[in-house]
């Protein structure tokens, strides 16, 4: 296995199955995690000019496997890297009461686009306003939906330029020199009228829900900005594409008992880190809790990075501020050496699962 999770989830797949009888969208993601870079999937065949020959299995390709998000992550970076503009990032984070947990995980798409649409546009309200910047901001929000425990918890992580374009385009406002972007508690109070209001019309809510929401505070967080928009990506990325843990936390399996060991970050007690022991069949329910709803966009672009027109709006920005673009150190693909003559591999084809079975059959 090439993560300790998919070890996790394919010792125990039919067991969980068993157990709680997910419907087809994890279903789909187990079946994904499990099979990845194993024969079930295929594999591309290289070989060496000295005759030696090798087999890479497939990977699954889906985001919410651990493997497979190490890559996608890397060309997310860079592509972030190219949209950065040369001025400080603000980090925002958008937090919802625990009380709508569960009518947020029974309505996911419309609770995930209107907690999108609300935060996305209390922040450009505010930005227009003369009172704080007066122009529009570049926007990058990561859809997050888990806590250090891995336990159901939305939020969303919006990195936001520290300066604006003016509407007319003649001039870029940059205040890369200020700590102060905009009042938090005013950003909250309007992110969460327009959040109900969006959220009530795609899906209504019940009526004492709605109320007690409507009488209890939204938080945001707004952070220091960040000195470079190569730190706050680099930052961001860790967000981006990542699930809700990594084989690096995970501290032991115990296989007679059936436990897994995870540490965490408990940020209620100081930012101590402890370990948690779970039954293996609630840590796998835990970690598919944040399985995300068919096609769904998690990470999404506004102002000046709204994808119409993006590049252009981009070239004027950095016109304004007299920077050019950034040089993009692209990410490439590690090439694969022979261990016998020290050649490097070159791909010839590649296998199906069947036509891979029957290959490796013939060679037996």
């Amino acid at each position: 296995m090439s993560d300790i999770i998919h070890e996790i989830f394919a010792d125990n797949i039919a067991d969980f199955i068993k157990e709680y009888n997910p419907d087809s969208n994890v279903r789909k993601v187990l079946n994904h995690i499990v099979s990845c870079r194993t024969p079930s999937l295929g594999a591309a065949v290289y070989t060496c000019e000295c005759g030696e020959q090798t087999y890479v299995y497939h990977s699954c390709r889906d985001r919410h496997c651990p493997v497979c998000q190490k890559l996608n992550n890397a060309r997310w970076t860079e592509k972030q890297l190219a949209s950065a503009l040369p001025v400080k990032y603000f980090h925002i984070v958008f937090t919802l009461p625990d009380t709508i947990n569960d009518f947020i995980f029974s309505h996911q798409k419309e609770a995930y686009n209107a907690l999108f649409k609300s935060a996305s546009k209390a922040l450009l309200i505010l930005c227009a306003d003369k009172k704080y910047l007066g122009a529009t901001p570049g926007i990058t929000a990561v859809l997050h939906t888990w806590g250090q425990t891995m336990l159901f918890h939305p939020h969303l992580h919006v990195i936001i330029t520290a300066g604006g374009l003016l509407e007319n385009g003649i001039r870029f406002v940059n205040k890369s020199d200020s700590k102060f972007l905009m009042p938090v508690r005013v950003l909250s109070r309007l992110f969460r009228g327009i959040f109900l209001n969006l959220l009530n019309q795609s899906s209504p809510l019940p009526y004492n829900l709605k109320q007690t929401l409507y009488q209890t505070e939204f938080f945001c967080y707004l952070k220091e900005p960040y000195d470079s928009s190569v730190n706050v990506v680099k930052y961001l990325a860790r967000y981006a594409n990542n699930v809700c843990i990594s084989g690096k936390r995970i501290v032991s399996i115990d296989k007679a008992l059936k436990t897994v060991t995870f540490f965490y970050k408990d940020n209620k007690n100081g930012g101590v880190y402890k370990e948690l022991a779970l039954p293996v069949l609630e840590f796998m329910r835990r970690f598919l809790l944040h399985v995300l709803p068919h096609q769904f966009m998690k990470i999404r672009h506004y102002g000046i990075l709204n994808n119409f027109n993006k590049f252009g709006r981009l070239l004027l920005c950095r016109r304004l501020l007299n920077r050019s673009s950034p040089p993009i150190k692209k990410y490439h693909a590690v090439n694969m050496v022979c261990s016998k003559c020290g050649a490097l591999f070159s791909s010839v084809c590649h296998l199906s699962a069947l036509q891979l079975r029957l290959k490796l059959q013939l060679q037996c």
